[in-house]
């Protein structure tokens, strides 16, 4: 468990495994697999259920397949974008599964291994990719343009200074060639007060982009609700407005019509025990569907 804890250190572990609702007859898909933690708490609960992980990251595929290596015969894991769920569930002649989990955001290794550019407090070059068939940061802000720098820094950051940030970063595109480079434009265009809270922003902001984190999201839970079977469950732990905004509304239209129960009335959040061990857990919102009639 040391080693899963320092590539990712899951959140709402035991929330999971209880409104994933586990039966040893039952396929679960762990959408974002990222170091297995949740995976492996799944795994262990249950003696004969199948499961499928999922992960656009090379380094949680090869990381998340050593961890789950002595359950490797009920349980495979992929290199690829949630949002093709259901092409890879056609490779292992799969049509609908019992429980879906997405747990979304950047893992702790992407964040603190400096080469992956993630972080602001790491110096790396200002990649930001999830996956390395995705295009760089750096790269995207050769040739975009200024209106759109602007446009990721609201709606994706809700930074407040979008305006004067994004002009000053689009001036100095072709010089940002590490995550220290940008972080030298925010520091001149932030008063040093906001500073952490605006370069946290900025870098989510800009990961997002980089990532089309919530184009996909909104695809991916398309896709995973077909693929979903009938009293199936999906759970989705989201970290930031944007995409718990994206979550409420996708599940708010399900139920109006008629295909979903919500199983939790409020979102569910970290106990405070779990918080006081994981801090990043504190922004984390999960929330709960069970699918009433087959798509």
């Amino acid at each position: 468990m040391a080693q899963q804890q320092v590539f990712h250190q899951p959140v709402l572990v035991d929330e999971v495994i209880h409104w994933m609702n586990l039966n040893d007859e039952g396929l679960y898909c762990d959408c974002t697999v990222g170091g297995a933690g949740h995976l492996v708490a799944m795994l262990k609960n249950t003696d004969a259920a199948r499961f499928v992980g999922i992960d656009c990251d090379p380094e949680a595929v090869a990381h998340s397949r050593h961890v789950v290596a002595d359950y490797r015969n009920r349980c495979f894991i992929f290199e690829d974008n949630f949002i093709n769920l259901d092409l890879i569930l056609d490779k292992i002649n799969i049509r609908f599964v019992n429980g879906i989990l997405f747990d979304l955001g950047v893992s702790y290794h992407q964040l603190t291994t400096s080469a992956r550019g993630f972080s602001f407090d790491r110096a790396g070059d200002l990649l930001m990719q999830m996956s390395p068939k995705t295009e760089s940061l750096r790269d995207k802000l050769y040739r975009v343009r200024e209106d759109e720098i602007m446009r990721v820094l609201k709606e994706y950051g809700d930074v407040r200074n979008y305006r004067k940030l994004g002009k000053r970063i689009f001036e100095l595109r072709d010089a940002l060639h590490t995550t220290l480079d940008l972080r030298s434009v925010v520091e001149e265009s932030v008063p040093r007060r906001y500073l952490k809270k605006n370069l946290h922003k900025v870098f989510q902001a800009l990961r997002i982009w980089t990532n089309q984190e919530l184009t996909n999201l909104r695809q991916g839970l398309l896709v995973a609700f077909r693929k979903l079977e009938t009293k199936g469950r999906m759970l989705v732990i989201a970290y930031h407005s944007g995409e718990d905004r994206i979550v409420k509304c996708f599940f708010r239209e399900l139920k109006q019509g008629g295909k979903i129960r919500m199983l939790n009335k409020k979102v569910i959040k970290p106990r405070d025990e779990e918080v006081k061990n994981n801090p990043r857990a504190r922004s984390a919102k999960m929330r709960v569907i069970e699918k009433c009639v087959r798509s």
